[in-house]
Formats: structure tokens, sequence, C-alpha cells
């Protein structure tokens, strides 16, 4: 549980962060930046959730497995 509560912490972090850039940058005159920035942090999250998925829950799922065959 501990590592699902820094995994949510990194993923608003992100989210912050991109609401942060957005507010400083001025978006209606530079829209690929715009695209940038959104393409940017939403791998940044996935890069954050595949992470997550492989360290933790792969593990436990194949243990679950080897134990019912």
């Amino acid at each position: 549980m501990r590592e699902f509560m820094i995994l949510i912490g990194q993923i608003f972090l992100i989210s912050c962060i991109q609401s942060i850039v957005e507010l400083f940058v001025d978006l209606s005159e530079k829209p690929l930046q715009k695209k940038i920035l959104n393409i940017a942090c939403f791998l940044g999250g996935l890069y954050l959730l595949l992470q997550f998925v492989f360290d933790h829950l792969f593990p436990e799922i194949t243990q679950i497995v080897r134990v019912y065959f």
C-alpha cells in the first residue's frame, strides 16, 4: 500500500508541474508547446504506472498463479 501511495503522489506531482508550466506559457499563442507538454506529462505518468505494475503487481500475480498451479 505504501508503494501505491508513492505512485499516486508522483502522478499528482506531475499534474501539478503541468498546471504550473501551463500558467507560465501562453498556450493560445503556442499550441505546439501545449501538445508537447501534454504528451510529456502523459508519458511520464505512463512510465511511472508501468514501472509500478512490473515491480509490484506482476510478482504478486505470478506468485498467486504458482500457488494454484
